[in-house]
């Protein structure tokens, strides 16, 4: 009986132990820095080609997921009805890291694991390194009275001289 016992007190020791922490209420906390994203926004993207600029009609769908610790985004970017930009991303904050972590994945397959951060109210750069080498980086600020959303995408061979890549000029409806 004893040994019954043992194994009883162990067992429940073991799966108190496994019980995960709740970060959720820390996560909702640092995902509200990014609140003001949420909803539809409407407007134009010029990314910079060899075939020189092209200008797309840019959208951006945005919500919230699992109750608020995780936000989606889901951009479209169409040129003469046509489809030719199509991205999804997720952000997340990480309690263990203390940091927002951005995974985002286009229609042609591919996935990207990005830093992103919140430099200010409002105001957030988002990038990665490239496979191939070099660096991309993308600075966001959101205009809260004139519902504005610019995003200035630029890419760096060495991380120190920077191309306008992309810039984006959005409102939301």
């Amino acid at each position: 009986m004893k040994t019954l016992t043992t194994i009883i007190l162990l067992f429940a020791g073991t799966t108190l132990m496994a019980q995960p922490r709740d970060y959720s209420q820390q996560c909702k906390s640092e995902m509200k820095k990014l609140a003001y994203f949420v909803g539809d926004w409407k407007g134009t993207a010029v990314v910079q080609t060899p075939n020189g600029p092209q200008t797309l009609n840019q959208t951006e769908h945005i919500q919230w997921e699992l109750d608020g610790v995780v936000l989606s985004i889901e951009g479209i970017g169409h040129e003469n009805d046509q489809i030719t930009f199509n991205a999804l991303a997720l952000i997340h904050f990480d309690p263990t890291a203390q940091a927002f972590k951005f995974r985002s994945y286009l229609k042609e397959g591919y996935a990207t694991d990005a830093y992103f951060k919140v430099l200010g109210e409002n105001k957030f750069e988002w990038g990665f390194e490239m496979p191939t080498g070099g660096k991309v980086k993308y600075s966001i600020t959101l205009d809260p009275v004139k519902k504005t959303w610019y995003e200035l995408g630029e890419y760096s061979p060495d991380g120190n001289k920077w191309m306008k890549s992309i810039e984006m000029n959005l409102v939301k409806s």
